[in-house]
């Protein structure tokens, strides 16, 4: 892959995760998914789409309420990231794919009626390679 490309894919990513990082979940699904439209390597492609169904799990659970819908999601999205290599798109792959599994199990909690609220803090992270941080400690959020 050439730098440029990867420099695309890293701006594709940047953009997504603006909107990601500030809770807007159906924003970010949509910017990379325009990138995944344009994308041609398949690679790249799945690792899009993985991104994209982390971000409509999320929107799922804190905007429709479906704690179901939002774990089917998940368990896509950690199906088509396991296999991506660590710093595509310039992310610590990783790290999503274990916050991925850690907020699944999660969820499956709140789809069992074990548990009633999230904390914000279990939502997967989406990291720069190389720059990892412990999980904020936001407040609790209540289930949505």
């Amino acid at each position: 892959m050439s730098s440029s490309t990867d420099a695309a894919l890293e701006a594709i990513v940047q953009r997504g995760l603006e909107a990601y990082r500030a809770g807007r979940f159906f924003e970010a699904h949509e910017l990379w998914e325009s990138g995944w439209r344009d994308e041609r390597d398949p690679v790249r492609k799945t690792f899009l789409q993985g991104l994209i169904l982390v971000a409509a799990a999320l929107h799922k659970l804190t905007r429709m309420q479906s704690p179901p819908g939002a774990l089917r999601l998940l368990d896509k999205a950690r199906a088509r990231l396991a296999s991506t290599p660590d710093g595509m798109g310039g992310l610590a792959i990783p790290l999503l794919v274990d916050d991925i599994t850690r907020a699944a199990a999660v969820i499956e909690q709140l789809v069992r009626g074990e548990r009633t609220e999230i904390d914000a803090s279990l939502l997967p992270r989406m990291e720069i390679a190389g720059d990892v941080a412990p999980p904020s400690p936001s407040g609790a959020r209540s289930r949505p």
